[in-house]
C-alpha cells in the first residue's frame, strides 16, 4: 500500500499564485472599463447622473442645444450680461413696454393734403346803413375837384362786412368819382367805413356811402 506524502507549497509558489491572481483581476477590470463606441445611450444613463461638474468646460455648444429648449427658467439670474449679447441682435420687441427711453424728436414731416372743405357758415340778417353829403361841382372839368368825406358806423352789436358808394347824378358825362373807402376798426373788428367823393361836373350832386352791417 502506497503512502501519500503531503507537501506544503513553497514560498515561491505562493508569491507566483498571488501575482497570477492580481494579473487576472486587472485584465478583468480593464476588459469591463473598455466600452464599445456609441454603446452608452440615454437609456444607459441614470437620471440626474450627469451633473455640471461632470461636463467639460465649453463642451456644450449652441449646436448641441435643441432649438427653444433653453427657457428663462433655465438661465441663472444675471447670467446673461451685455458682453454675452450679440450686437444688433435685440429689437424693440425684445424689451418690455416703456422700458426704453424716448429718443430726440425727429424733424417735422411734410404737410399733409388739405382736408375737405367744411360746411358753409351762416350770416345773420344784413342791414344796409348809409350816410350822404352834398358835393358842389365848381367849374366843370377844370381839374379842381370839390370833395367831401362821410362815415357810417354799424350798431354796437353789429360788424361791418363791406361798403360801396353812389351819386345822385348818374349822367355818363359827369366828372364824379369815389376817391377812397377805408374801414373803421374798433377792438380789432371792422365796425364801419369812411368814404370820400369828388365832384368836378359843374353841378351839385349828392355823394352817398353804403355799409353792410350784420350781427355776428
Amino acid at each position: 500500500m502506497r503512502t501519500l506524502i503531503r507537501h506544503r507549497p513553497s514560498p515561491a509558489m505562493v508569491v507566483a499564485c498571488l501575482a497570477l491572481l492580481v494579473a487576472l483581476t486587472g485584465t478583468s477590470v480593464a476588459a469591463v472599463s473598455a466600452l464599445a463606441p456609441n454603446s452608452v445611450g440615454t437609456a444607459q444613463i441614470r437620471a440626474s447622473a450627469v451633473t455640471g461638474a461632470k461636463i467639460r468646460a465649453n463642451a456644450v455648444t449652441a449646436a448641441k442645444i435643441k432649438n427653444r429648449n433653453v427657457t428663462g427658467a433655465k438661465i441663472a439670474r444675471n447670467a446673461v450680461t451685455g458682453s454675452l449679447v450679440l450686437n444688433g441682435s435685440l429689437t424693440r420687441d425684445d424689451f418690455a413696454s416703456a422700458s426704453l427711453p424716448a429718443g430726440p424728436a425727429g424733424p417735422a414731416g411734410p404737410a399733409g393734403p388739405a382736408g375737405p372743405a367744411g360746411p358753409a357758415g351762416t350770416i345773420g340778417p344784413i342791414t344796409v346803413r348809409q350816410a350822404s353829403a352834398v358835393v358842389p361841382g365848381g367849374v366843370a372839368e377844370n381839374g379842381a375837384y370839390d370833395t367831401v368825406t362821410v362815415g357810417v358806423n354799424c350798431n354796437a352789436n353789429e360788424k361791418a362786412i363791406s361798403a360801396g358808394t353812389g351819386w345822385s347824378d348818374d349822367a355818363a358825362d359827369r366828372e364824379l368819382w369815389t376817391q377812397r373807402i377805408t374801414p373803421v376798426i374798433t377792438n380789432n373788428a371792422v365796425t364801419g367805413y369812411r368814404g370820400t367823393g369828388g365832384n368836378d361836373s359843374g353841378n351839385t350832386s349828392t355823394f352817398t356811402l353804403y355799409v353792410l352791417c350784420y350781427v355776428g
